[in-house]
C-alpha cells in the first residue's frame, strides 16, 4: 500500500505546477524518485508502478502548462527509476518506466517543448539499444512505441524547429530497430517498422517529403537486417509498409518520397504482399498488443 505521504506529494507536485513554483515542484519530484527506488529495492513492483505514474503525470501536466525544466526533471527522475529497475530485472516496472517516457515527450512535442521532446527520445533511443543486446523483447516494443508517439506528435506540429525531433525518432526507431532483427527480436522489429510506417502517414499529411523518406530508408534497413535473420514476417512488414508510403507518397503528388519507397521497395521486390494472410494475421496481433500497451500506459 502507498503512504499517505506519497498521495501528498503528489497533490503538492501537482497544486506547484498550477502555480508554475518550479523548486516546489522539484522536490516533488526527488521524493518520489527516492520513494520509488525505495520500493524497487524492496522489490514491491505495485507501489513503484504507482509511483512512476505519479511522476508521468507531474511531468505531463509540466509540459501542457510549458514548464519546461519540471518536465526535463521528470524525465531525469524517471530516468533514475529505470535504472533501478533494469538492474532488478523488473520487466513490467521498465516497460512502464520507458512508456512514461513516451507520454511526457508526446505531450512535449504537441506543446512544441523542443528540449524536453528530444530528451525523451534520447533516453528511448539509448534505452532501445540496451534492451535489444540484453535481448529483452518487450521492453524494446515499448522504446519503438514511445519513439513512435513522440515523433508522430513531432512530424505534425509543423514547426520547423520541432521537426528535428521528429528525424531523431526516425534515426532511433532505424537503429533499434535493425539491432532487434540482427539480435532475432522479431516483434520488435515489426513493431519499429509499424511506428516508422505511422509516422510516415503523419509526415505525409504535413507535406514532410523529406522526413518521410528517411522513414522509408530506416524501415528498409530493419527489413534487410531481418531477411538476413530469415525473419520473413518482419520482411513482410518493411516491404507492405513500402509498399503502402510509396502508393500514399504518389497520391499526394510527394514524387520524391514515392521514389524514395519504390527504391527501398525493390530490395524486396519478390515478396507476396498480397496472400501472406499468415504475416498478415501475425502483424496485426503485434499492433493490438502495442497499441494495447501504449492505452494502458496513459
Amino acid at each position: 500500500m502507498l503512504s499517505r505521504n506519497h498521495d501528498q506529494i503528489i497533490q503538492e507536485g501537482l497544486a506547484f505546477i498550477d502555480e508554475e513554483f518550479e523548486e516546489g515542484v522539484s522536490q516533488a519530484l526527488a521524493s518520489l524518485t527516492e520513494m520509488g527506488k525505495g520500493y524497487l529495492s524492496e522489490r514491491k513492483e505495485l507501489e513503484a508502478e504507482q509511483t512512476i505514474t505519479s511522476i508521468k503525470e507531474i511531468g505531463k501536466a509540466a509540459a501542457l502548462q510549458r514548464m519546461e525544466n519540471a518536465a526535463v526533471n521528470a524525465i531525469r527522475s524517471l530516468d533514475k527509476i529505470l535504472e533501478c529497475s533494469m538492474k532488478q530485472n523488473m520487466e513490467n516496472t521498465t516497460v512502464k518506466v520507458l512508456l512514461s517516457f513516451g507520454t511526457i515527450g508526446k505531450t512535449a512535442a504537441e506543446q512544441q517543448l523542443e528540449t524536453v521532446a528530444r530528451l525523451a527520445a534520447s533516453m528511448l533511443g539509448k534505452s532501445g539499444n540496451t534492451a535489444a543486446l540484453m535481448n529483452r523483447e518487450k521492453e524494446t516494443i515499448a522504446v519503438t512505441i514511445g519513439l513512435g508517439e513522440i515523433g508522430k506528435a513531432a512530424a505534425r506540429t509543423r514547426f520547423p524547429d520541432v521537426s528535428e525531433n521528429a528525424a531523431i525518432c526516425v534515426s532511433c526507431l532505424g537503429d533499434t530497430g535493425k539491432l532487434a532483427a540482427q539480435k532475432t527480436l522479431e516483434e520488435a522489429a515489426i513493431g519499429a517498422e509499424i511506428m516508422l510506417e505511422e509516422m510516415a502517414a503523419a509526415a505525409m499529411e504535413e507535406n514532410l517529403q523529406s522526413a518521410t523518406g528517411s522513414i522509408a530508408a530506416s524501415i528498409e534497413e530493419i527489413g534487410k537486417s531481418a531477411e538476413e535473420e530469415e525473419m520473413e514476417n518482419a520482411v513482410f512488414q518493411a516491404a507492405s509498409a513500402l509498399q503502402t508510403i510509396m502508393s500514399s507518397a504518389g497520391n499526394r503528388y510527394l514524387n520524391d518520397a514515392s521514389i524514395a519507397a519504390k527504391i527501398a521497395l525493390e530490395t524486396f521486390n519478390e515478396l507476396d504482399l498480397i496472400n501472406n494472410e499468415e504475416s498478415i494475421k501475425k502483424i496485426e496481433e503485434i499492433r493490438e498488443m502495442m497499441r494495447s500497451l501504449w492505452v494502458d500506459s496513459k
